[in-house]
């Protein structure tokens, strides 16, 4: 089994998923990810010089969570908006988000500005800050007691440069390749889609290190199921969905 191939071969049927339609100044760019609705999440590309580019979401993330009614001026929601723009490196103007730079870093600019779209979507859900604090505590102090030996929030660097935090990493041993392990206390179908492109990004690298890393999601099933295109996708890109209550699944990730 070729896990390049397998990436690969990922990355090709992702990009399929994508459409780009002309309008006005802009490019609209349809993508997989999906807004609380059920709706495609869409960006705008627009050419400010022969180098520079301009992304955007065009304000539709802001709007939508208004239109569903959401309530953005509350402390905690704003706090998560500051340190999301934050951390991704995008711009929150107008309630638009938006990220600027050269079009030889557009794969960055791309994928920071659909992470920080994906997340503040997800001020939608109702957030149980105290269950998912519990879940993430609970995964820890299990792997803990089973002796896994691995190393919890552990910095790891992907082709594109972006530094990704991976809940939970357990080091190669002998023949046992390095295992990628996240949390997830509610899963999705956007969430798997984001930890497919980390995963890839990460393992092409280099060369070598594609063979040598395992991905994994632990998911609280008692908060969610996966959905089938869920499933689909963690498939194609190689990812293993391993829910919470499944423990024997779980130990064999040591």
């Amino acid at each position: 089994m070729d896990t390049n191939q397998l990436l690969n071969d990922y990355m090709s049927w992702l990009r399929d998923q994508y459409t780009i339609k002309k309008i006005d100044q802009a490019d609209e760019v349809t993508t997989p990810f999906l807004n609380m609705i059920g709706d495609n999440m869409r960006l705008y590309v627009e050419r400010l010089s022969d180098s520079k580019l301009r992304l955007s979401d065009d304000g539709t993330t802001l709007e939508n969570l208004l239109l569903y009614g959401i309530n953005l001026n509350s402390p905690m929601r704003k706090q998560i908006m500051k340190e999301t723009t934050h951390r991704y490196n995008v711009d929150l103007f107008d309630n638009v988000l938006s990220v600027t730079g050269t079009s030889a870093n557009f794969p960055l600019m791309k994928q920071n500005l659909l992470a920080a779209m994906v997340t503040i979507n997800d001020l939608s859900i109702p957030k149980k800050t105290n269950i998912e604090r519990l879940f993430f505590d609970e995964v820890f102090t299990f792997m803990q007691d089973q002796d896994f030996g691995g190393l919890p929030q552990y910095q790891i660097s992907g082709k594109s440069g972006v530094d990704y935090i991976i809940d939970y990493t357990i080091p190669p041993k002998e023949k046992r390749p390095m295992r990628l392990i996240n949390f997830q206390n509610r899963i999705s179908f956007n969430q798997v889609v984001v930890n497919a492109y980390q995963y890839r990004d990460i393992a092409t690298r280099s060369h070598k290190i594609a063979s040598d890393i395992s991905y994994a999601i632990i998911y609280n099933n008692s908060e969610g199921s996966v959905t089938k295109r869920a499933e689909q996708i963690a498939r194609d890109a190689h990812i293993s969905l391993l829910s919470w209550s499944d423990k024997s699944h779980i130990l064999e990730l040591k």
